[in-house]
């Protein structure tokens, strides 16, 4: 039996996408880079992102790979971001400027809640501020920030905004032409549907064109990667991941063919509903109000005398993996709905949800 993920990624992926890397290509292969500039232009046609204003650049490596490329060749050294942050990945931008002597400013805010547009107004305003970074789905606790109200904020102050929309992409309906994004960040793994291996990065070809020789590494170098992008279509300076392109670009058909983003959006809110009901029937309260919670995973909180690693391998055993992994300062654990889940699997869930506490606790 597989496992099923409900974890926010890398997650399950379906039989269609785990065929199509059952085969072997070269990277200066033709037929290579030719899925290469097809991967491209399709993700910017689902991110509504008009070609001759952005570029979809591939970096090899995980989505903080992404995030690090361009908080590290997108800022000059007399510039400064400011990062608004309600959870861990908001945090994790802070340390990577501080490590590689960025210039910056953390703000925290309540991980709990999404990030209230009046509190950051004061910060974003702020003339010494040239940048701005932010989560938009924060999975620490499942919190969704509305893009859209920062984004205002940010074009009213005139600023440059770096988006991480690791957990968003492709789960929410966005247009990176309507909203403005200059730097907007995924990855291959999160609700694409694909596997590890490759962080995609949309970015204003206006403003990265201003970028070169700012990163101090040779492999997180964002405008240089562009650059060869642009000067050699299809091709990467350094070896990229064959299976997971293959894998990509499969699952981003298979997204259309099932109706797109919005489709996809439906369905994961049906699926989330439902494990909310079977979560509650067994009294396990969420931590995130309604209005704030994302559609992507959910944190819920320990009942009294709950053992999650006792739940967490019960469920493993039966054939479902659990997110593990503690961010917050509560007593809880996250549930994903993201990836190729079904309703039926849902179903099955709650019968192995049912049998741990009338049966086994």
């Amino acid at each position: 039996m597989e496992n099923i993920l409900l974890t926010p990624g890398p997650l399950t992926t379906s039989n269609v996408v785990k065929q199509s890397m059952q085969k072997d290509l070269g990277t200066r292969d033709k037929d290579y880079e030719n899925l290469v500039e097809e991967t491209r232009q399709l993700l910017l046609e689902i991110a509504n992102a008009d070609p001759l204003k952005y570029s979809v650049i591939f970096m090899q490596g995980s989505g903080t790979f992404g995030v690090e490329s361009v908080l590290t060749s997108t800022i000059q050294p007399n510039e400064k971001v400011l990062i608004l942050s309600n959870g861990a990945y908001g945090d994790r931008m802070g340390n990577i400027c501080k490590q590689a002597s960025v210039n910056y400013k953390l703000v925290q805010y309540s991980m709990v809640e999404k990030l209230n547009s009046q509190v950051i107004e004061k910060e974003i305003s702020k003339s010494d501020i040239t940048h701005v970074a932010y989560v938009h789905c924060e999975t620490t606790a499942g919190v969704l920030n509305d893009i859209e109200e920062i984004q205002n904020l940010i074009h009213k102050y005139k600023k440059i905004s770096i988006v991480d929309a690791m957990s968003s992409f492709a789960s929410i309906p966005i247009s990176i032409n309507k909203l403005g994004v200059d730097y907007l960040i995924t990855s291959s793994n999160k609700c694409l549907h694909g596997v590890p291996g490759l962080a995609i990065v949309f970015a204003n070809k206006k403003h990265l064109s201003t970028c070169k020789n700012i990163c101090h590494s040779l492999s997180l170098d964002l405008y240089s990667q562009y650059e060869y992008m642009e000067q050699h279509p299809g091709s990467f300076r350094f070896t990229s991941p064959t299976h997971v392109m293959l894998a990509l670009n499969t699952a981003i058909k298979e997204l259309i063919s099932q109706g797109g983003i919005k489709a996809r959006y439906f369905h994961y809110l049906e699926i989330q509903k439902l494990i909310h009901e079977v979560m509650s029937s067994h009294k396990f309260d969420t931590l995130v109000c309604k209005e704030d919670q994302c559609p992507v995973i959910t944190t819920f909180l320990y009942k009294q005398n709950f053992n999650f690693q006792d739940f967490y391998n019960y469920f493993k055993k039966n054939g479902f993996i659990l997110y593990n992994g503690k961010l917050t300062d509560y007593d809880a654990f996250r549930i994903g709905n993201i990836g190729d889940i079904t309703k039926n699997d849902i179903q099955v869930f709650k019968k192995v949800l049912n049998h741990y506490f009338e049966e086994v606790k």
